[in-house]
């Protein structure tokens, strides 16, 4: 299995560094989010994406995360700032703790990289979102770079591309958030 991020390092997915390398209103409009959009966040984190996703929708935000103390840091956060749609569950992107169909965009970001089972992983993000609705992937460029994970963790975008087509995305679009970064946007 790939290294996981460490929770005491949770901090550095809040930094101001990391939002202007990725502005997570823009990932989210791409996935074309609407104020009665349901999300789902995989792979969550403390929030970076899915508090700024609570803010352009007033449908539910159902944010997932394997690390307890990750959703708990989250749950703060979405408190501070009176955000009452968002959800947290337990569970990791190979067993998606969500019903059939429950969301209308639904974004993994940084963690398909870490998974052991691509396909299992890709199958999920596709069950749990609504027909026509579409999955935001976002990795790692397979680059060196002087931050994110060792090279040899990194996916390809063409093998993702390929992986997202093999489980029965009908679209794949990829976009370059930054030149360290790519966005696979799938419709289900």
């Amino acid at each position: 299995m790939a290294h996981r991020f460490k929770p005491e390092h949770m901090d550095r997915l809040l930094s101001t560094e990391r939002e202007k390398m990725i502005s997570p209103e823009t990932v989210w409009k791409e996935l074309g989010v609407t104020v009665s959009s349901v999300l789902a966040d995989i792979g969550a984190g403390p929030g970076f994406f899915a508090i700024r996703g609570a803010k352009l929708t007033h449908g539910a935000v159902h944010a997932v995360d394997i690390e307890p103390q990750m959703l708990e840091r989250l749950s703060q956060r979405a408190a501070e700032e009176g955000l009452t749609t968002v959800q947290t569950h337990e569970g990791n992107a190979q067993a998606i703790p969500l019903p059939d169909h429950t969301a209308d965009q639904t974004l993994c970001a940084f963690v398909l990289h870490e998974v052991d089972d691509l396909a299992k992983a890709l199958g999920e993000l596709r069950r749990i979102t609504k027909p026509g609705g579409r999955v935001g992937m976002l990795e790692w460029e397979k680059k060196d770079t002087p931050f994110g994970p060792p090279l040899h963790e990194r996916l390809a975008a063409a093998e993702l591309i390929q992986a997202a087509k093999a489980a029965g995305f009908v679209e794949v679009t990829e976009m370059k958030p930054n030149d360290v970064n790519y966005l696979l946007v799938c419709t289900v």
